[in-house]
């Protein structure tokens, strides 16, 4: 829904977009991706919080009543808790949009902790986000494993010293793994406890 809203808000505002958005800025926050496919003169026109806000309102127009769980997220998620193991979410999306995911998956109560790209001040692949969620937990790194979908997901783990495990819901494993992914799978599924410990 990110790329779609980002699509859908540009032609509301009558924007052409210098490129589409697609998979190469999946995991970016959105202050990478407006220069990106907006250019700096638009972006110093509009103000990026201005183009930050209202696009996100758009996403979460768009999403509303739309929420799904990837297969087996809050099974694992569950399984965790039951295990005393501490989870966090790691976003490049907003903080309300973060809350919306958080508040429509019904998870608040299998979170411990979440950092928002309005936390940091450096986009994945940077490993700020990361990096601020294992000491939210109050872990080190090498405790840790980021679960990601998106390469610039799993480049920013790495940074971060964490294990990753790739999600192959939008690059192949292939991908993720020469990102530097440890594991890849399909969904959730078919992850065990046993299998995050032994990572």
């Amino acid at each position: 829904y990110h790329f779609a809203a980002f699509e859908e808000y540009a032609k509301r505002e009558g924007f052409d977009l210098i490129e589409p958005v697609g998979l190469k800025h999946n995991g970016m926050h959105s202050n990478q991706i407006f220069p990106m496919v907006l250019g700096e003169a638009k972006v110093a026109e509009y103000g990026i919080d201005r183009l930050n806000r209202e696009k996100e309102e758009v996403y979460r127009d768009m999403y509303r009543g739309k929420v799904e769980p990837i297969n087996g997220i809050i099974e694992l998620l569950r399984a965790a808790k039951s295990a005393g193991i501490k989870c966090a979410i790691g976003s490049s999306g907003c903080r309300e949009n973060v809350q919306f995911i958080i508040e429509n998956l019904g998870i608040e109560e299998l979170i411990d902790a979440s950092i928002s790209g309005s936390d940091v001040t450096h986009g994945k692949p940077h490993p700020e986000i990361f990096t601020k969620a294992h000491e939210a937990l109050g872990l080190k790194a090498e405790e840790c494993i980021v679960v990601e979908d998106a390469v610039n997901g799993i480049l920013a783990g790495v940074a971060a010293g964490c294990k990753c495990l790739g999600i192959t819901t939008t690059a192949s494993a292939e991908v993720l793994t020469e990102a530097g992914a440890d594991m890849c799978v399909d969904d959730y599924s078919t992850i065990t406890i046993d299998d995050l410990r032994n990572l």
